[in-house]
């Protein structure tokens, strides 16, 4: 068994994927999850979906940009997104303070 400190999608984990040379992953699932219950500070709850890359599951919580390419692709109904395949890639861009690493995703 593999040991994981994180389960979380890290744009690291992505490495130099592009949108030009996207990694690839299939979804496993999609919850909400509640603002009070997420692991930081947020006034509105959140999409965390479990992604299968390379064979091994980790979970990422989907920004708004990629929530809507998804739903323009799979339809609003969630339940059918487990199954269909996405491509992601890491965007450097400002974010509050400074520049960050965005993981965005869209259909494959």
């Amino acid at each position: 068994m593999k040991i994981k400190i994180n389960d979380f999608l890290t744009a690291e984990q992505l490495g130099e994927a592009n949108k030009n040379n996207p990694a690839h992953a299939v979804i496993v699932d999609i919850n909400f999850i509640e603002a009070d219950d997420l692991p930081f500070e947020s006034n509105k709850g959140k999409y965390e979906l479990t992604l299968e890359i390379g064979g091994e599951e980790t979970k990422w919580m989907s920004n708004k940009t990629s929530l809507k390419a998804s739903v323009s692709s799979f339809g609003s109904d969630g339940d059918s997104w487990v199954g269909k395949s996405i491509k992601l890639w890491v965007v450097e861009q400002m974010v509050q303070n400074g520049m960050k690493k965005v993981i965005y995703a869209e259909a494959k």
